[in-house]
């Protein structure tokens, strides 16, 4: 039996499992008295704080909560390198899209490169590195067709607009089932 106190990384291993085991048994994770007793009948001795527990009893405690616990709860896989990286890039699909949007407001490849080093820019870097940015950009590419789109039907109709109400309700009808 060994007199070693509890080390930081048991206690917080302790702590997380318990909330695991709650969430899980639909129980409060705040309920002290019912985590102190629960770990008190693991270890076979009264508590009252986790803090009195040894180093041997905590290993204990965390075999036996890690008991009633689902595997795949207890181990965290991570991503692998290549899909961590991709979380974060712009993918195919995006740079796309991209691609899609600058047609649509007649830029070239040329004429974006610029904009994304200007001022007005949402980007600070001047390029597109990261998901986030891409995302960023398309925002602001979209919100910039939405707005020339809006003008050119503006100025493509004016005789329109001395015509009664009534004559104006049915045209974007129309013109939005062309599309």
């Amino acid at each position: 039996m060994t007199t070693t106190a509890i080390t930081g990384k048991q206690m917080k291993r302790l702590q997380t499992l318990w909330g695991l085991f709650c969430r899980q048994a639909n129980l409060d994770a705040k309920d002290r008295e019912a985590r102190i007793g629960w770990v008190a009948g693991a270890i076979g001795r009264q508590i009252s704080s986790f803090r009195e527990l040894r180093a041997d009893e905590a290993k204990t405690a965390i075999d036996a909560v890690q008991k009633h616990l689902p595997a795949e709860i207890l181990t965290r896989t991570r991503p692998s390198r290549r899909t961590a990286h991709s979380y974060g890039t712009a993918g195919p699909g995006t740079l796309q899209l991209l691609a899609n949007l600058c047609t649509a407001l007649g830029w070239t490849r040329e004429r974006l490169d610029a904009f994304l080093r200007s001022s007005k820019s949402p980007v600070r870097s001047g390029a597109i590195r990261t998901l986030a940015e891409a995302n960023r950009v398309i925002w602001v590419l979209k919100s910039m067709l939405r707005r020339a789109e809006a003008s050119t039907q503006k100025r493509s109709s004016p005789a329109s607009m001395t015509a009664a109400p009534s004559a104006l309700a049915p045209a974007p009808l129309v013109e939005m089932e062309a599309r």
